[in-house]
């Protein structure tokens, strides 16, 4: 170990390190039978001007769907667009043979939502940030 010395920073790793940190992660998957081919979707919602007015951001990876990002418009909620996003998700992951679909969301957020389209909840972290809570959900798509 004295070869080598801890260096601290304040702010995010240089592009040059998060490179290397990725190849290296790569290639230990790989090692371990896991080659890590992850794939991105989304789909939009646009108003006649071409405004964004929702967004389902997901990647696909191994047998899974990752839910990053959903969102819509204040103008348009409740109106069945949220579901009709997922809908299109879902019916895209297992056409890609996704057996799982896993996302999280903050309470202030959509965990009933995500409870109304079949997600089950399976881990909680509460108190994060302060008086609220971050909860991790799923729902087998078979």
């Amino acid at each position: 170990m004295d070869d080598f010395k801890l260096v601290s920073i304040d702010d995010e790793p240089s592009i040059e390190d998060k490179k290397i940190m990725r190849e290296g992660m790569l290639a230990y998957h790989t090692s371990q039978g896991h080659v890590r081919n992850q794939e991105f979707f989304s789909v939009l919602i646009k108003d006649k001007e071409a405004n964004t007015k929702g967004v389902v951001a997901v990647s696909f990876l191994w047998n899974g769907m990752h839910i990053h990002t959903l969102w819509i418009d204040e103008s348009i909620r409740g109106k069945g667009w949220g579901r009709k996003l997922m809908s299109i998700v879902e019916e895209e992951a297992k056409k890609r043979n996704c057996n799982l679909a896993y996302t999280d969301t903050y309470s202030w957020q959509a965990p009933e939502f995500y409870e109304k389209l079949g997600y089950s909840l399976y881990a909680k972290l509460d108190d994060f940030p302060k008086g609220c809570s971050l909860s991790y959900f799923k729902k087998d798509l078979q």
